[in-house]
């Protein structure tokens, strides 16, 4: 009993049984075989089912665009004959021409089930499907998400191929197999022999993976394809169908989704790297925001190499808060917007003072700041970078915020000790987080330090005392700590 498989890459294959006699394709409705495709002719061609020899001849009815018979065009008013598993294309229709057992006969199973990946079954596969994997790829040219993609391809495979469940399964989601409802047998025979796995089939293995995990999920045919990049599997294309009226999947099937799994290797390549590069400016950009430049790019270096920055991890850094005195009288005095340009400027100066001596900025407090200095271990003398870029925000004061309605006045605190530090970063946030007894003493050290004064903790002071001239202030109780410490202020260089 002859079959014709009719697939196209937007709806679901169909089956249909041969009738003895003329058996007409084309867009038609009144066809027997209708081809809803713009390139068929309404009356295309013509299939002839000869019952007595029970062969097949078809004959192009001077169709516009032409039929196909096994990538070669057929010549008009001329019949040709056909044989089983022989493939006729109109448009970008593909029909399959099999034998079907009649009800009671033992379906024939496909003598390969098990197939290595190779570049040789790779460049069949796509020789052997390249209309349906024209619309494939032009489905997934403009994907830019992993998981869209993945989505595409096994709702592509799903519908082209008649298949109940389809997924497209990463690598990283081998281990959640079973969870998602599949096989594990198959998958890993599958993934640890780099093979396709078509089930059933008259293979060795067929009946020990189809009689394990398969029949509990009542699995009528299987085909799993590893998706290789680079000699490693990035992922597992796995399907299956559960009614057992349906035909087996084929090889010709295991090619296409072989051809298909290529594409998406590819497809999630591109992906990746775009995101990749998405990530590379989305972290250069926050890191920007606090970081000098040539920090953000070591930074970046390490995040790219690891994929993380450096994690809360105990350090000795040089710790510097600075806070405006009496903003809220100035801010009155000025109004919202003058007050927030004057900040904004104010900003900008002092970030890039700090940037300049090899600083970072932890954070903006309001109309203040903190700023670490030594942080990734590189800097030598963060102590003298600290007080030198202190010395540097008080003289850009006296010259540019002298202004009576615009006169800014600040405290520096510098403290230099063990602290907890690294970074805490989301896709939209990245944050340097630094705590720590030094941190609340450089906090309190700039709460004293009124007008346009720089006090130092005890480290500090140790590390710059043969470079500064530093008047001994006494020991000095900061609120929250118990013990006083002794307070040096810098007077000049």
């Amino acid at each position: 009993m002859w079959s014709l498989t009719v697939r196209s890459p937007d709806s679901k294959p169909n089956e249909y049984l041969l009738k003895p006699g003329a058996n007409n394709l084309g867009r038609r409705k009144g066809n027997d075989i209708v081809i809803a495709d713009e390139a068929a002719s309404r009356l295309h061609a013509q299939l002839h089912l000869d019952d007595k020899t029970n062969s097949i001849t078809i004959r192009d009815l001077g169709s516009r665009n032409g039929t196909f018979i096994n990538r070669r065009r057929l010549t008009a008013k001329h019949d040709f004959r056909l044989a089983p598993n022989d493939v006729v294309r109109i448009g970008m229709y593909e029909i399959l021409l099999s034998i079907r057992e009649e009800p009671g006969e033992e379906a024939e199973l496909d003598a390969s089930g098990f197939q290595p990946f190779s570049r040789e079954l790779l460049l069949e596969s796509f020789d052997n499907h390249a209309v349906l994997l024209y619309e494939v790829i032009q489905q997934l040219n403009n994907v830019l998400d992993v998981d869209v993609a993945l989505k595409e391809v096994s709702r592509l495979l799903r519908l082209t191929l008649g298949a109940d469940k389809c997924r497209v399964i990463l690598a990283e989601d081998f281990n959640r197999i079973m969870e998602l409802g599949f096989p594990t047998s198959i998958a890993d025979f599958a993934i640890e022999n780099r093979t396709t796995v078509l089930l059933p089939s008259r293979g060795p293995e067929s009946k020990q993976l189809m009689s394990e995990s398969a029949r509990t999920l009542r699995v009528h045919t299987v085909l799993c394809v590893p998706v290789v990049s680079a000699d490693k599997v990035i992922a597992l294309i796995y399907m299956y169908k559960t009614r057992s009226d349906t035909r087996h999947f084929s090889r010709r099937d295991m090619q296409l989704a072989v051809a298909v799994g290529h594409l998406a290797a590819l497809t999630i390549e591109r992906v990746s790297l775009i995101e990749r590069v998405r990530e590379e400016q989305r972290v250069r950009q926050l890191l920007q925001r606090f970081v000098a430049p040539t920090e953000a790019e070591f930074l970046l270096r390490t995040y790219l190499d690891s994929g993380s920055l450096p994690v809360l991890q105990e350090l000795q850094c040089t710790v510097m808060f600075a806070d405006i005195a009496q903003s809220s009288r100035l801010a009155e005095s000025l109004g919202p917007r003058p007050f927030g340009e004057l900040l904004n400027r104010y900003f900008q100066d002092v970030t890039n003072i700090i940037f300049q001596y090899g600083g970072l900025i932890d954070k903006y407090l309001g109309d203040g700041f903190m700023a670490v200095f030594g942080m990734s271990g590189k800097q030598k003398n963060p102590e003298q970078n600290a007080v030198a870029a202190g010395l540097e925000i008080i003289k850009l004061l006296e010259a540019r915020y002298r202004e009576p309605d615009k006169h800014i006045v600040i405290g520096i605190g510098i403290n230099t000790g063990m602290v907890v530090a690294g970074y805490v970063s989301t896709k939209e946030r990245v944050e340097l987080s630094v705590l720590g007894d030094a941190v609340n003493v450089a906090a309190g050290l700039e709460s004293m330090a009124r007008p346009n004064r720089i006090l130092l903790g005890p480290l500090t002071t140790d590390a710059v005392k043969d470079s500064y001239s530093l008047e001994l202030l006494g020991e000095q109780t900061i609120k929250g700590r118990t013990q006083p410490l002794l307070v040096h202020e810098v007077k000049s260089r």
